[in-house]
């Protein structure tokens, strides 16, 4: 039986659940340190230099020197960019929080208009109601004016 491996790195995993506020204050501080590291030993290199010490002693210190402090230089870039992606997301929440309020009043101005269609609906309906009703009674009052209109012609005659 072959034992499971994961794919990724538990460090990676680790790394890709940290906070960005979490990784910028780690490669901010480690870049620093790195940096003013490197300068050191890049100093270092040519004081040996500078002292006739042999060529491989002073130039693998220096060359190691100038790795550490562009290593310091990567992650200070690094932590850089956590900042910018911080700040993104920051104003991100920001619109998305105004955009949430937006959408909430709209929702609600649209209920408030709704419910004024509705009643409209209702009145039209309820007039519609009454002209139907209308006629019906003009009806019934011409046929007692009709009625009246006769009654008298036959008073007269009697």
């Amino acid at each position: 039986m072959r034992p499971k491996i994961a794919k990724k790195a538990p460090g990676e995993r680790l790394v890709k659940r940290m906070p960005l506020r979490t990784k910028w204050l780690l490669c901010a501080a480690a870049g620093i340190l790195l940096f003013g590291f490197g300068l050191s030993v890049v100093t270092t290199a040519g004081y040996k230099k500078g002292a006739n010490e042999e060529f491989y002693v002073w130039f693998l210190l220096g060359l190691y020197g100038l790795i550490i402090t562009n290593l310091g230089l990567v992650s200070l870039g690094q932590a850089v960019r956590f900042r910018v992606l911080m700040d993104i997301n920051k104003k991100m929440n920001k619109q998305e929080k105004e955009l949430a309020k937006q959408i909430k009043k709209l929702n609600h101005l649209g209920e408030v208009l709704r419910n004024k269609e509705d009643k409209k609906m209702e009145k039209k309906e309820d007039k519609k109601e009454e002209r139907k009703s209308k006629p019906q009674q003009k009806k019934v009052n011409d046929r007692q004016a009709v009625q009246k209109q006769e009654n008298p012609a036959t008073t007269d005659e009697v």
